[in-house]
Order: structure tokens, then C-alpha cells, then sequence
């Protein structure tokens, strides 16, 4: 499924790139950090922390594959500029669903606070509008309704995962008995047509053509 590949490859871009010149090379072996250093490294650690948090949501999903379920990871989407697919997923039944991964710190909650999502005090309420428009971005493409879901790791959450605005959030380790429950009557022939569409119209991420952090 080639999970996390098109971000950490971005991760080691900024690192590289943050490192070119001579002066910093220097300053990085005496085990000295300038402030534009410092942004460097958080930045390429967002985009680590992102890639390791899809290639956890490929583990999860990959016995779903035994089921009937067809999965493609990192796939861009037409018609969304930068952004890209996490995971696009194929239901037994032929439904599509989009899951977006988070890999977030476990020292706060994941919670609600006046119809916006949060993690403790930070305020997440972006990735839901992002992840609403990639849906509808996918759901255009291939002309049929996409479900999405925000999946957290290592945070908690409140009351086990919760739908905010449509958007289905929960925490990691109830992902597959998430799905499992959205899935209707199994129908093996629509789901193989739907994932070949899938496969012809989100293709996968090319480096320097698509991505969102």
C-alpha cells in the first residue's frame, strides 16, 4: 500500500534542505540550533509524525483485505490542489470511505468544545473542514457519496469517538469495528468495479505534483 511513503519522503527533504549549506552543516555537527534550525526540525517532525501515523493505520487496515475490503493508500485527489488521500478504502458492499490519520500526543484528550474538535487546548477544528472537502473532492470524482473518518493514535478520546459535522472520529483501536459497522450487504462484484474506478481516478501520489501536511 506504499503507506506514509509520499511524507516521509517530504520529512527528509526538509531535513536535507534545512542542512545545504556549509555554515549549518557546521553548526549541526558542533550540536549548535539556530531558531530557522529549530523550525526546520519541527516541521520535518510534523510531516514523521504523519507518515508514522499512516503506515499505523495500513497495519490496521491490512486484515480488513481478507474480508473483501480494497485498500489504496497515499493517492491524490482531483480537483483538491495539494491535497492527498491517506487511505481511500472499498467496503464489501462497494461503498468508499476516506480515513485520514492522525498520530497525535497522548497528554491531551481528543474531545468536542462547541462543535469544534480539539486536542486538549489546540484547537484541531481544520482537519474536519479538510477532510470534509477531500471527501466531496472524491465523491465528484468517482460520482457516489464518500463516508470519512479522522482516525487518532496514541491520544485518547472522549466518549470512545464521536461524529462531528459528519465526520466520523475515533481513536485507533476501534477503526476496523468502525468500519465493519458502516459496511451493508456485501455485493463482491460492485466492490471490485468501484475499486478499479478508484485505482483509475486517484492515482497514486507522484512526488512534486500533490501534498498536504
Amino acid at each position: 500500500m506504499n503507506a506514509g511513503a509520499s511524507a516521509a519522503a517530504k520529512a527528509a527533504a526538509i531535513r536535507a534542505a534545512g542542512c545545504g549549506r556549509w555554515w549549518q552543516r557546521i553548526l549541526n555537527a558542533l550540536g549548535l540550533r539556530t531558531r530557522a534550525a529549530a523550525r526546520v526540525a519541527a516541521e520535518a517532525a510534523r510531516w514523521e509524525a504523519g507518515a508514522e501515523g499512516e503506515r499505523r493505520t495500513a497495519r490496521l487496515l491490512a486484515p480488513l483485505t481478507q474480508d473483501g475490503w480494497w485498500c489504496f493508500a497515499d493517492r491524490e485527489i482531483p480537483g483538491a490542489g495539494r491535497a492527498n488521500a491517506d487511505h481511500v478504502l472499498v467496503a464489501p458492499c462497494g461503498r468508499v470511505f476516506l480515513v485520514d490519520s492522525k498520530l497525535w500526543h497522548r497528554r491531551a484528550r481528543v474531545r468536542t468544545d462547541a462543535g469544534r474538535l480539539m486536542h486538549g487546548s489546540d484547537d484541531r477544528d481544520g482537519h474536519i473542514d479538510r477532510a470534509r472537502f477531500e471527501s466531496r473532492c472524491i465523491g465528484k470524482a468517482l460520482c457516489c457519496p464518500v463516508a470519512v473518518l479522522i482516525v487518532v493514535h496514541n491520544a485518547s478520546m472522549e466518549n470512545g469517538g464521536f461524529t462531528l459535522r459528519g465526520v466520523v472520529v475515533v481513536p485507533a483501536d476501534y477503526l476496523r469495528e468502525t468500519l465493519r459497522s458502516m459496511c451493508g450487504q456485501p455485493d463482491p462484484e460492485l466492490a471490485r468495479r468501484m475499486a478499479a474506478v478508484v485505482d483509475m481516478l486517484l492515482p497514486r501520489y507522484v512526488e512534486g505534483k500533490s501534498r498536504k501536511t
